[in-house]
């Protein structure tokens, strides 16, 4: 194959060189002929005084250090004003931030109205640090920055377009068993070393000092003392939030109580605190580790693990609904769609925001994603062979075992479970002779969801006296949980926001902006910083419009209803959120999968469908190019939503280098 096409491979590389020299390298390109003319200025510590320069000339070079006591390089935020030929009196130009351990950024290109008589550069950097200034270059040449990495990523891109462009005889390529095996294994191990790239990068998430974070692992050490509430603080503490009035009021708490911060969101409950958060993620990871190792288990590779099987789960998932219901879908098209899929369910932000808060999140979303897997897999089968394989009785207990754990991660991710009605009754409910196989799925089903649930529910119990009380309302929290209640005033501006809200980008990278949020609620909307409706964000998703033009397509086939309801069980989750929270960006985890999912079923339909017509080529061309926009966003509102800028600033001029 490599030979067949050895002169289009020759052409797109060549391609990829091009953009590597002349895009990304055109700083370097429109200074060739640059002059270096090196600058007297005034410098007195903070400030840089530049006098008649030629306007227009190139690029300005600052040789600044910014030094700080342990040797590492603090970022430079300067603000530059200028007085030239069109402006007697200086005018501000926009902030911008050199970070001297990257050379790039110190190459700054000044649009001036004619020659510069004044240049005055103000610079503020950690107070820790010693700033310096070495050269002052204008005119500056830029030299040549090639980026092998870069170079990599453009190259595997342009390959990727052309071998995934709508007339590629690849979608006509008949995969054998390994090579299905071999294709998914590999995809799933490029996400695995980006997620560990990412994950790695944002540093305060290795080792976080957040009182909150170390929940699970108070948790498990409890366990292993035979307790269920945790040490969370100290008697001296735990006896004033006894005193308060309301200990749920976070501004009484915040006044009254000193070091109030070392409990926030516990669960507080007759004079002790608990972990609200689902118990699963510590039994299946803290627990262990700490009976083993007698040390606390590090949240960010369980976010990593989880994310990875999440991966996974997606990949095994949508194999399943092509199995189903697509068999005649080219496999090509189902991994394109899996791989769309699998990096549109917000897990960048995961890996970028490693913190406790994700992980009971993307473990019941991997525990969800493989439990329909598995329950799809076996309803094949049943119909199939009658429902008499042993590997039938393993799925259904497989996939109602993980639909079931979720109630002890994430109660959301519950309903997965109601997903499968539409999967299992018709089975269950047709006139077949083998009654007593189906009574024994029934049961293999059911079982593990009863033993989940007494689990569940005596937890519950012995903590807050109700078998149904999770210990949500009980948080120590920005609001009282206890005094929330259900509100229909919070839905328009929940659904809105998590849904329909307009994305706000920008030229500044990581180019994804949070938007902004305007209501008429009169009451208090909790409120993090998000990046826009799904709609918006996730431009694939649109493709669920053309639902109506499968409709009877799916119904033959017995999807539609199950596609339908996993759009109304999106609702109903975001309906929960915007009640029970808020509106975080995190919680887009809990429902976009809901969306995505039957967005891959309408574009699986819409693609056999029309395969043979005029129509293919726009469909084929809407599902790369909104895919390939989906996935660049969420990476990019990963990296802002994890704070990568702060948090690790050379990761994120690294990052930042790749595109400037």
């Amino acid at each position: 194959m490599i030979k067949r096409y050895a002169k289009q491979i020759l052409i797109i590389f060549a391609a990829a060189v091009l953009l590597e020299v002349l895009f990304f390298n055109h700083r370097t390109l429109f200074s060739i002929f640059a002059e270096n003319q090196q600058q007297d200025f005034i410098y007195t510590g903070s400030d840089i005084y530049l006098t008649d320069l030629e306007g227009n000339k190139g690029y300005l070079y600052l040789d600044i250090s910014s030094t700080l006591p342990d040797g590492g390089q603090s970022p430079v935020t300067l603000s530059i004003s200028v007085e030239d030929e069109g402006n007697s009196y200086p005018y501000l130009l926009s902030e911008v931030t050199v970070y001297p351990a990257v050379e790039k950024s110190k190459y700054l290109k000044i649009h001036s109205y004619g020659d510069i008589v004044l240049l005055s550069i103000s610079m503020e950097t950690n107070s820790e640090a010693q700033l310096s200034v070495g050269d002052v270059i204008w005119d500056a040449k830029v030299p040549l920055s090639v980026s092998f990495v870069r170079f990599t990523i453009v190259f595997i891109l342009l390959l990727a377009i052309w071998l995934l462009r709508p007339a590629s005889a690849l979608y006509g390529h008949v995969w054998s068993k390994w090579q299905r095996r071999a294709a998914v294994c590999v995809l799933v191990l490029i996400n695995a070393a980006v997620f560990f790239l990412l994950i790695r990068s944002n540093t305060p998430f290795l080792e976080p000092v957040w009182p909150y974070h170390s929940q699970y692992q108070k948790l498990a050490e409890s366990f292993t003392q035979g307790r269920l509430d945790i040490d969370a603080a100290g008697d001296e503490l735990l006896e004033a939030i006894k005193s308060l009035e309301n200990p749920y009021d976070s501004t009484l708490r915040a006044e009254e109580v000193e070091g109030a911060d070392s409990v926030w969101d516990t669960a507080y409950y007759n004079g002790k605190f608990y972990v609200y958060f689902g118990v699963v993620p510590a039994l299946i990871f803290y627990l262990p580790y700490y009976v083993i190792t007698n040390s606390a288990f590090p949240t960010w590779l369980g976010v990593f693990i989880c994310a990875v099987v999440s991966v996974a789960g997606m990949y095994y998932l949508i194999r399943q609904i092509c199995r189903r219901w697509f068999r005649e879908l080219s496999y090509t098209w189902e991994l394109v769609l899996s791989f769309v899929a699998a990096n549109s369910i917000n897990l960048f932000c995961a890996v970028l925001h490693a913190d406790f808060y994700y992980l009971p999140i993307v473990t019941a979303l991997a525990l969800t994603l493989w439990g329909l897997g598995f329950i799809i897999s076996a309803v094949s089968e049943m119909e199939s062979d009658g429902g008499v394989k042993r590997r039938i009785t393993l799925e259904l207990a497989c996939g109602a075992l993980c639909l079931a754990l979720t109630a002890g991660c994430r109660p959301q991710f519950l309903v997965g479970s109601l997903l499968v009605l539409p999967l299992l009754l018709p089975v269950f409910f047709k006139k077949r002779k083998w009654k007593g196989v189906k009574m024994r799925n029934a049961a293999v089903f059911i079982i593990p969801y009863v033993a989940v649930a007494a689990f569940i529910m005596l937890y519950n119990y012995l903590r807050f006296a109700s078998p149904f009380d999770f210990g949500a309302n009980y948080n120590l929290t920005t609001n009282d949980m206890t005094k929330r209640g259900f509100n229909l005033g919070r839905l328009p501006d929940g659904i809105f926001m998590y849904l329909f809200k307009p994305a706000a980008m920008s030229l500044t990278f990581p180019f994804a902006e949070a938007v902004q949020f305007n209501s008429e609620y009169l009451g208090s909307t909790v409120m993090d910083w998000t990046f826009g409706g799904a709609f918006n964000t996730h431009v694939i998703l649109l493709s669920l419009l053309g639902i109506f033009a499968v409709k009877d397509r799916l119904r033959e086939k017995n999807a539609y209803s199950f596609t339908l309801m996993c759009i109304i069980m999106a609702i109903v989750v975001i309906v929960a959120d915007t009640e029970m929270a808020g509106i975080l960006n995190r919680y887009y985890t809990d429902f976009l999968w809901l969306l995505i999912i039957p967005a891959v079923i309408v574009l699986a339909q819409l693609i056999v469908t029309y395969r043979e017509t005029a129509a293919y080529r726009y469909i084929a061309s809407f599902i790369l190019a909104a895919g390939i926009f989906g996935i660049f966003y969420e990476l990019m509102t990963g990296i802002r939503a994890g704070e990568l800028v702060s948090n690790n600033m050379h990761a994120y001029y690294i990052f930042k280098t790749l595109f400037f």
